[in-house]
């Protein structure tokens, strides 16, 4: 009777290591990989704002657009704030834009001899992105109605801040003129005096340098574009807001 040779122990332990790194080679093959996390502030980058200027009312300033069609005896004024930007990652979503508007009614008020209204109002729209894909010039946008700059007067104040996934990729809080500009600079003199390393945003500390009776803050006037009859020009060029 013939007798099978036995392994060699060498032989065997090879055998086995290779046994084991085929079966962590396919448990690995099996478990997804890890998502990788991405830097906000690299892939929707700063400095790929663009945006309107206060001080310059044709860069926010527009009349009613003209649509086939419709004929319209008048056109009033609105303020169309559009800022434009890029991103990198292939998608980005849950991104948030909070605009801010002041608006000076003083010539208003000697108008219309409304002297129980407010000097300055303080409007704020909070919007809502996704599906953003990697790309440049995506639009975002709010419009302040004719009403309130009739009303209410013209805006010395323009702020915006933008996060992704409450991650703040941008800020515009230098935007501002006239009054605003003075007040601002006297606040960013007093932190620095304090040793704040943050410059102080303009709507965060300006109920402390207007006297709560000059002062009134709101959420409407200030709208989503897609609210207005804006929504129809140039469609594609804007980012929808959820």
């Amino acid at each position: 009777m013939s007798h099978r040779p036995h392994p060699s122990p060498l032989r065997a332990a090879a055998a086995a290591l290779l046994v084991a790194a085929l079966s962590a080679q396919a448990q690995q093959q099996r478990q997804p990989a890890a998502p990788q996390q991405i830097d906000w502030t690299k892939a929707v980058p700063s400095a790929s704002f663009k945006g309107p200027k206060i001080r310059q009312d044709s860069t926010w300033k527009q009349r009613t657009p003209r649509i086939y069609g419709n004929a319209q005896r008048k056109e009033q004024e609105w303020g169309v704030f559009d800022y434009a930007f890029d991103t990198i990652a292939p998608w980005t979503d849950n991104m948030t834009a909070t605009f801010y508007v002041l608006l000076d009614g003083t010539e208003a008020i000697q108008r219309d001899k409304a002297a129980d209204q407010p000097v300055f109002t303080l409007l704020q729209l909070t919007l809502r992105y996704g599906d953003i894909q990697k790309g440049k010039d995506h639009k975002i946008s709010a419009v302040l109605l004719p009403a309130a700059l009739e009303r209410y007067g013209k805006p010395i104040g323009l702020g915006l801040v933008v996060t992704v996934n409450d991650v703040e990729v941008y800020v515009d809080d230098a935007n501002v003129d006239g009054k605003l500009a003075q007040a601002v600079q006297m606040a960013t003199k007093r932190a620095a005096a304090a040793g704040a390393t943050a410059k102080p945003k303009w709507w965060e500390f300006i109920g402390q340098v207007i006297p709560g009776d000059k002062l009134a803050r709101r959420n409407d006037y200030l709208v989503d574009r897609a609210k207005t009859p804006f929504a129809l020009v140039a469609i594609d060029d804007y980012v929808p807001s959820k």
